[in-house]
């Protein structure tokens, strides 16, 4: 009986359920306990109660530095006078202790008459939607999130393997370690071998890849380092301390200590003049190129023409103007997309996130209300 009513109690908790006159909101978390930088997927319902009006929803997670978030999904049904959303959203706590969730929503209402009035007319005269945005105050949700054990470092359910192509190369000859962390977590990119006084660390930024989903965020982290030396050195012990939140276990990933045998060359057959440096001073070919081109910019500013940044300016103007004649001309959804995409702006997230759902999921979302996410001026 005790274990019944300590699970309806957690229900309760779980499953929050608002209404006003026009329209009702429930919101589900997983959890209200995670551990700091475990997932919590949060799931919105959004409905029309009053169907005598028009309305449209938007909803978002405020912005917070105790928390991140992602939205995986978004679901719009869509009757007569009788909307629906249902959104989901990953969440990440970045601290420990008491943690507030901010919500952001705004219903517009509008009627028949406006929305056939934007739409009239061929597409150089698209009119903006007339509409009523009212804001809607929601209580925070609030999370108490447990602190992880000593010296954590990643949280979730990783694999960490490595590759070394050889432990005895010659002297500045350099030995390639490639490494890939991979599995369920949200983790940022970081690096695994500092700079050290014993050899050379040739490198790039790590290349990671994230795919989020309601089963939570799959991460893969890749490093490739070249490493050279002069003489024999040692590769350092690697250990990443990570604990998964679902077992509540701690556990060691680990990449083990490598020593690497150089064997000394002839110093004479040695190109790199940093290392080795040359036995005489040849002639600074890089210092001459270097004045010639500074001369070069120089004169060729002076020839410049005045006015051609002025032009450059208009240019772009007259661009921005052909771009919104396009946006405003495209007779299908499909079109619109290739036309956002092709711009690469995160300005137009929400309208490609909507044209994605009619595209490649079958939504009903009529073209006017996507154009209306759209700043066109």
């Amino acid at each position: 009986m005790l274990k019944f009513k300590i699970l309806f109690l957690s229900f309760l908790i779980l499953q929050i359920l608002y209404a006003q006159d026009d329209i009702a909101y429930s919101f589900h978390l997983s959890t209200t306990t995670p551990y700091k930088q475990e997932a919590v997927l949060l799931d919105v319902n959004i409905s029309q109660l009053d169907h005598s009006k028009v309305m449209l929803f938007k909803f978002t997670l405020k912005n917070s530095k105790d928390y991140s978030f992602h939205q995986i999904g978004l679901e719009e049904r869509e009757g007569y006078h009788n909307l629906r959303h249902e959104y989901s959203y990953l969440i990440y706590p970045k601290k420990s202790g008491k943690v507030k969730i901010e919500l952001e929503m705004v219903k517009s209402l509008t009627d028949d008459d406006k929305v056939t009035y934007s739409i009239s007319g061929d597409r150089d005269s698209v009119k903006r939607l007339e509409k009523e945005d009212i804001k809607v105050s929601l209580k925070p949700m609030l999370l108490n999130v447990k602190s992880l054990p000593k010296e954590v470092k990643l949280v979730g359910d990783f694999k960490l393997t490595h590759t070394l192509d050889k432990q005895e190369t010659n002297a500045f000859d350099p030995i390639n370690l490639k490494v890939e962390l991979k599995g369920r977590g949200d983790v940022e990119a970081f690096e695994l071998l500092k700079e050290s006084k014993n050899y050379r660390l040739f490198h790039q930024a790590p290349n990671i890849k994230k795919f989020y989903t309601k089963d939570g965020t799959t991460s893969d982290i890749k490093w490739e380092y070249a490493i050279s030396s002069k003489d024999s050195f040692s590769l350092p012990t690697i250990e990443l301390k990570a604990f998964n939140p679902k077992s509540k276990k701690v556990y060691i990933l680990k990449i083990p200590k490598y020593k690497i045998k150089v064997n000394s060359v002839n110093k004479e057959t040695l190109l790199d003049s940093e290392d080795v440096p040359a036995i005489s001073n040849p002639i600074d070919w890089d210092w001459w190129r270097w004045l010639f081109s500074y001369i070069f910019v120089f004169i060729a500013g002076f020839l410049m023409p005045r006015d051609l940044f002025k032009r450059k300016k208009l240019t772009e103007e007259s661009n921005e103007k052909i771009l919104a004649k396009r946006i405003k001309n495209a007779k299908s959804h499909k079109e619109l997309l290739e036309i956002l995409l092709a711009e690469n702006s995160t300005n137009y997230s929400k309208a490609i996130e909507a044209l994605e759902l009619v595209i490649y999921r079958g939504k009903k979302i009529s073209l006017f209300k996507i154009l209306d996410m759209i700043d066109i001026g």
